[in-house]
């Protein structure tokens, strides 16, 4: 979670910003954007595992023993994928985010040096 928020917070004060168009400002600021969803994602998660832990300790101090399993096994099948689930949707923001920044950078540098025709 932190690696996120630091990187949110890296990109935004180090990248140069501008106006909106077919240029590296705006490829920056579409990683940025990415990486912002990442963090979401990361918080939504933390929020499902949260709710997931809470219900389990509600369901482990049911009394009654029959209530109290089908009560964890309905736990086990919905709460907890959906905080795996939104693990995965973090993880696969966060590579997203890595490899459009990297993009940006490698096709700016290129642009700059004439490679890329812009008119």
């Amino acid at each position: 979670m932190k690696l996120t928020e630091a990187t949110d917070t890296y990109l935004a004060q180090t990248n140069p910003y501008g106006q909106l168009g077919l240029n590296k400002e705006t490829f920056l600021l579409g990683s940025l954007l990415v990486f912002a969803v990442s963090a979401i994602l990361g918080f939504k998660r933390l929020e499902a595992k949260v709710t997931f832990l809470f219900d389990n300790a509600e369901a482990l101090q049911t009394p009654d023993r029959a209530l109290r399993s089908k009560v964890l096994l309905g736990l086990r099948t919905t709460n907890n994928t959906r905080a795996v689930r939104l693990y995965k949707y973090r993880n696969i923001t966060l590579l997203l985010g890595l490899v459009c920044y990297v993009i940006t950078k490698f096709w700016a540098a290129y642009q700059n040096n004439g490679w890329i025709p812009v008119h």
